[in-house]
């Protein structure tokens, strides 16, 4: 379990694919997707569902489908990727580039996020805004309840379910051995100056507001 490794690359990949057919905001016809992605109709629905499971699209039958703002955010993430992956390749190694698009295509999904970041780093990308990308926020400041959030937007004493995380092995390794992983439970018991305080079945532990903001937890 990785950043994303809580979706496969078919689901990535059907993320990606939304994206790219969407304009305007307007919904985007599973038949397009059928016929985009060369899946079966049925295929593509069942797939549209187990996103909209996971809080990652809206999807209404007849009506189509649109990414959710926690979606957008994976997309905005692959998108990322590819390109840092597709200039890496062409800049740097000099591979050609209809090449180099297919192969950061394949790439993109198994990419860890320490190797991209240090790829990022490499090629000289603002930092500032990759930082900005990772550690996106939504507003919680309206009376709306969002179904879904990044931890470090919980509110102190909320309870909630981890659907996904976005980060490293290395680090998605500690959390699962602090029972953090998709399908747990967990309480924001404290947050004091940017450190949260986590309770779940394995005890109580502090991370702090980066790794907090990787962790997507689905209000209860």
């Amino acid at each position: 379990m990785s950043s994303m490794d809580a979706l496969s690359e078919s689901a990535e990949m059907m993320i990606k694919n939304i994206n790219e057919l969407a304009s305007s905001g307007e919904r985007v016809r599973t038949s397009d997707l059928s016929t985009k992605t060369e899946l079966k109709p049925a295929s593509v629905t069942e797939m549209i569902q187990r996103l909209g499971d996971l809080g990652l699209v809206d999807y209404e039958p007849y009506h189509g489908v649109h990414l959710t703002k926690q979606g957008q955010h994976v997309a905005d993430v692959i998108e990322h990727r590819f390109n840092i992956l597709e200039r890496f390749l062409t800049e740097i190694l000099g591979v050609d580039g209809t090449e180099a698009s297919e192969v950061a295509c394949r790439m993109e999904h198994v990419l860890t996020r320490d190797v991209e970041h240090k790829l990022t780093t490499f090629l000289g990308v603002d930092p500032k805004k990759e930082s900005e990308l990772f550690c996106h926020k939504i507003n919680i400041e309206s009376d709306v309840e969002h179904k879904y959030l990044p931890l470090s937007n919980f509110r102190e004493g909320k309870t909630g379910i981890v659907k996904l995380i976005f980060e490293s092995n290395e680090l998605a390794n500690i959390l699962e051995k602090k029972g953090i992983i998709p399908g747990s439970r967990l309480l924001l018991k404290g947050l004091n100056n940017k450190v949260y305080t986590i309770k779940n079945e394995e005890g109580e532990f502090s991370i702090d507001r980066e790794t907090a903001s990787k962790i997507i937890v689905q209000n209860t």
